[in-house]
């Protein structure tokens, strides 16, 4: 079949690219294998094309087409032995650079593929039973050193059980050897400190008989007193309640009758003065201090609430005690031992000491039954009376904003609760009066002078800070 000027130009042209194409491998370092085996199929396509003759049509793009029918040159016809040769040329030369040299090469492909996956699977699988075994076998090891430890402890325990019993048996042994010799060492030192007391309660009783006459009772004596707590019952102390409400209520009319309302100087340290109808005694005393009002209430309810209040004269035997639930309430219950000039007697006291908080005062109320235990002076026969007794501080009226300055004002009344039938003689009568009286002033000046020396060491202390 003859072909148009317009074929044998494009086959030339095709035969010409497949020509200056390089197979050669090793020479090529610029394209990829891909990109060489896509060439040579475009190339074979082209070459098909040309052998199916003019009416075929070759689109590549728009570059190509072959038109047979416009074709107006005569044809020329090529020997059929010629093109075969040159078509069997092409397709040796392609098959030379591995287009045709396995045509099942995609699904060879995929078989070796899908060969080496499955050959990955295995292995993967053979790993994880690998994996798994030897998880096995460490659990199995773990689980068996546990036991053999779990069983090595179990009989290890018995043992040390039976150690610690042994030491502390050892030890309770000891502390009980220690504690028989210490109780014999405490029983010779008791006899010996009894023997000692003994001598030297004689010998003090010896030197006080020597010293007798030289002695001066009024001289207060160093004491060391323990005070209990108070377990009795409130009750009996219900009726001192009640006075201390009552003497609250009268405290304005006492201080206005005695005129410690209005008192800023006292002439003298204590007042004397006989009550309405001689029914009782009155003390009363004026102090200024110079301490704020403040400063000076906290001392005055320290010094009431403590031990040092019974220390004026005589000392006191023994005390109970109790600070009530009520604010600023105590209860007491205590003996002690009384002495003006020569006279001595010792009393039991029952006594109810309460404080009340204002605004521009504060006053501390105690109420007091006295009864004796014993006279040592025949005509103190009959001591038994009621005290009441008040601590007043308040800020005195001749301070100024420089310096402020405060009031310490005592009053003790003084009542005999004499006995139905009793009949004093003056003489006796006139010796409790003035043994009442003397106990009474020294006791108010033991309470100046102390809440004084409170005051004065705590201003030392923050002057010294």
């Amino acid at each position: 079949m003859a072909l148009c000027p317009e074929d044998d130009g494009a086959l030339e042209a095709a035969l010409s690219f497949l020509d200056e194409f390089p197979f050669d491998e090793r020479e090529d370092g610029g394209l990829s294998t891909a990109t060489k085996t896509q060439t040579l199929l475009a190339e074979e396509n082209e070459v098909a094309l040309v052998a199916r003759g003019p009416s075929a049509i070759v689109a590549n793009g728009e570059d190509l087409t072959l038109r047979t029918r416009r074709c107006k040159a005569p044809l020329v016809l090529e020997d059929q032995g010629t093109k075969r040769r040159t078509l069997n040329e092409r397709k040796k030369l392609l098959r030379q650079t591995g287009v045709y040299g396995d045509p099942n090469r995609a699904r060879n492909a995929r078989r070796l593929e899908i060969a080496y996956h499955k050959q990955q699977v295995e292995k993967l699988l053979v790993d994880l039973q690998t994996l798994q075994n030897q998880k096995t076998r460490s659990a199995a090891q773990d689980d068996a050193r546990l036991t053999a430890g779990a069983l090595v402890t179990a009989a290890q325990i018995p043992s040390m059980w039976q150690a610690i019993a042994d030491r502390q048996r050892k030890r309770r042994e000891g502390s009980e050897r220690e504690s028989v010799r210490l109780k014999l060492v405490v029983d010779r030192q008791r006899k010996v400190a009894d023997n000692l007391r003994s001598l030297l309660q004689k010998r003090a009783n010896q030197l006080a008989s020597e010293c007798a006459s030289f002695m001066d009772v009024s001289a207060p004596k160093p004491h060391i007193v323990h005070v209990l707590d108070f377990r009795g019952d409130v009750t009996d102390f219900d009726a001192l309640f009640r006075l201390n409400e009552a003497a609250y209520r009268e405290v304005d009319a006492i201080f206005a009758d005695n005129g410690l309302a209005n008192m800023v100087v006292s002439p003298s340290d204590v007042h004397i003065r006989e009550g309405v109808g001689g029914k009782y005694l009155e003390l009363f005393a004026n102090k200024m201090l110079p301490f704020s009002m403040g400063d000076a209430t906290e001392a005055a309810w320290d010094h009431f609430k403590g031990i040092k209040k019974h220390a004026s004269n005589g000392r006191i035997y023994e005390k109970a005690a109790r600070n009530l639930d009520e604010p600023y309430t105590i209860v007491e219950n205590f003996t002690k031992e009384l002495y003006s000039n020569s006279s001595r007697a010792d009393i039991t006291v029952k006594q109810v000491v309460r404080r009340y908080v204002e605004t521009d005062r504060d006053v501390v109320i105690w109420i007091s039954h006295v009864s004796p235990t014993e006279i040592k002076h025949k005509m103190l026969r009959g001591l038994t009376y009621h005290l009441r007794g008040y601590a007043l501080t308040k800020r005195s009226s001749a301070s100024t904003p420089e310096r402020e300055l405060s009031q310490l004002q005592f009053c003790s009344l003084i009542s005999l609760d004499r006995e139905p039938g009793t009949r004093y003689d003056p003489a006796n009568a006139r010796v409790l009066i003035n043994f009442l009286i003397g106990n009474t002033v020294q006791n108010i000046r033991n309470h100046q002078e102390r809440i004084e020396s409170a005051l004065v060491d705590r201003a030392l202390r923050d002057h010294m800070q």
